[in-house]
């Protein structure tokens, strides 16, 4: 096998390198921790992303078949879209970092030790770290003509659209003031879940993992898949992995390495599935929480819905992939709709799955008969190879159709669960249907104000009544009881000193905006306690970066 040797222990093995596992791993190597981090993924450059449909097509991960950087996985009633590859889902996110609204924090299944104020001062480190910030159009540009759009009907329609914060560099070339990686300004390619090219957004790579390898001597593992862990008494835990190849995808080979402490951040799929078989299968950590699997959320995602032939020219494709949110809440749901970018590869998929404005019937047959009139004499014209290019050209539905992403307080009553030694979800929308049909109720009138025709999410239409989340949520959470939850609010794993999850995975709730944030913060948070063994204030001299000016806990909060 080529590549760095695995030594034979370290002082923490974080498996994953997401928001959560690049995140902490970060921190603790900065707290002068020996670290390693195991990736089942490979590490990608700013070349090597995709950009052909044929490339499109090779870029999923497939185990043994392709080391690609997107997973789809589908199952009954909502499917999963997740990142794999060193930075994790943020390789393809869509840049967004927000803070969920204090509400949410007060719903119940979050435990009395975390709150939005409590969260502030973790949320602010990722924020400085990522660079997020509402979009400044780069030099030359305006606004995306999507963004204008939305924030046009939105407003409209009444509501109080705003841009989102997103960590995407407009400006000149610069050195990333974490890492030092070159930094170039956003081209408005749109191509952002496809990964960036002109390294324009600030991933988990060349931000915090970059920072952790160049200053503190992290030590990053690709192509290292996470079979199984377990304790070996006061020496830590035993991690057991395979290592693949890079050129021959089906070939691996078998290893392990021991950490004092192991931080899992596989995703809340990943995760779970991992920590499931320990308990189940290997019946290595057999005093686990009964509640592992529970509390599975789709974030209340609904993907792309729209408003077809919208007044505006909207060019989905054209911009970062998300520039601007409205945010309403209907009393019982808390629920957020943002501008949603297409990459171009996508958009002739969308010309066939959006509703036409006449039957695809009708217009074959006008189609024909015009052919027959022309062939005859009667109608004068350029031919049907002409008719045929007008008709495609004519038809063509994305330039004026506004994308949306929605997400809401869903009932994150779903089971992960294992079924043949593979994470299955048992999820219906049945307590969450309230939910979505305030959410499409708001849809609806963003596109009337719009001046289109609201189309709902394609996967949602019946009979499917499917949904795909890119933000899984749940499944190891956290709370106050090893009863009813898997980790305390350290993310400390129940009956299991120095095993850890920090990822999505312990995320107890619905957050109704993009998760990124959150899950950062928790990583944050979590290498915070492991180090100094409490919270982090706003004005801490112990926090790893200076915030720089007045901590936003301090300020009002939503």
């Amino acid at each position: 096998m080529q590549g760095r040797a695995i030594k034979d222990s370290y002082d923490v093995v974080v498996i994953g390198s997401g928001f959560g596992g690049a995140i902490a791993a970060s921190r603790l190597a900065q707290g002068g921790m020996s670290v390693a981090i195991l990736e089942r993924g490979r590490r990608w450059q700013n070349s090597d992303f995709p950009r052909t449909i044929g490339q499109v097509s090779e870029s999923f991960w497939t185990r043994g078949k392709y080391h690609g950087f997107l997973e789809y996985r589908a199952f009954k009633r909502i499917d999963v879209i997740q990142g794999v590859g060193v930075g994790g889902g943020s390789l393809h996110y869509f840049n967004v970092n927000l803070r969920p609204p204090a509400a949410i924090f007060d719903r119940g299944r979050w435990p009395e030790r975390i709150s939005r104020p409590t969260m502030d001062p973790y949320y602010e480190l990722v924020e400085q770290m990522l660079e997020s910030q509402p979009l400044t159009p780069p030099e030359g540009r305006d606004l995306p003509n999507r963004t204008r759009a939305f924030q046009t009907a939105g407003s409209k329609a009444g509501y109080a659209p705003e841009l989102v914060n997103i960590a995407v560099h407009t400006r000149g070339a610069r050195q990333n003031p974490r890492s030092g990686v070159v930094r170039q300004p956003c081209v408005y390619c749109g191509n952002c879940l496809f990964g960036c090219h002109v390294n324009a957004k600030n991933t988990l790579d060349i931000t915090y993992i970059a920072a952790a390898e160049r200053d503190h001597a992290a030590e990053v593992f690709p192509l290292h898949l996470v079979d199984c862990i377990e304790p070996i008494g006061r020496h830590g835990y035993r991690v057991n992995f395979r290592r693949f190849r890079a050129d021959q995808p089906r070939v691996s080979e078998e290893g392990s390495v021991i950490g004092k402490r192991v931080v899992v951040a596989a995703g809340s799929l990943g995760s779970t599935e991992l920590l499931l078989r320990c308990r189940d299968h290997f019946k290595v950590l057999p005093d686990l929480s009964p509640a592992l699997g529970n509390w599975f959320s789709g974030n209340g995602d609904f993907l792309i819905p729209g408003t077809a032939d919208a007044a505006a020219r909207i060019d989905p494709g054209q911009g970062p992939s998300i520039t601007a949110k409205l945010s309403h809440s209907t009393g019982d749901n808390i629920i957020t709709i943002e501008d949603l970018g297409i990459p171009d590869s996508f958009l002739w998929f969308l010309e066939g799955i959006l509703p036409p404005r006449h039957s695809r019937v009708t217009g074959w047959i006008k189609l024909a008969w015009n052919y027959v009139l022309r062939s005859v004499g009667i109608a004068a014209g350029q031919g049907r190879v002409s008719d045929e290019i007008n008709a495609l050209v004519q038809s063509g539905r994305t330039p004026r159709f506004l994308p949306y992403l929605g997400m809401g307080t869903d009932a994150a009553d779903g089971q992960l669960r294992l079924v043949d030694g593979e994470i299955d979800i048992d999820w219906s929308h049945k307590n969450s249907r309230k939910m979505f049909r305030e959410m499409e109720q708001i849809l609806k009138q963003v596109s009337q104000a719009a001046g289109g025709r609201y189309c709902t999410s394609p996967l949602w239409r019946w009979p499917l009544r499917k949904l795909l989340t890119a933000h899984p949520l749940g499944g190891c959470v956290l709370g106050s009881d090893p009863e009813h939850s898997v980790v305390d609010h350290r993310g400390e794993v129940w009956n299991y000193p120095g095993l850890y999850v920090v990822d999505g995975a312990i995320i107890p709730s619905a957050l109704a905006v993009n998760p990124s944030l959150t899950i950062g913060a928790l990583a944050e948070r979590a290498a915070f306690w492991m180090l100094r063994d409490r919270d982090m204030g706003c004005e801490d001299s112990d926090r790893p970066v200076a915030l720089g000016g007045q901590c936003r806990s301090q300020l009002a909060v939503l």
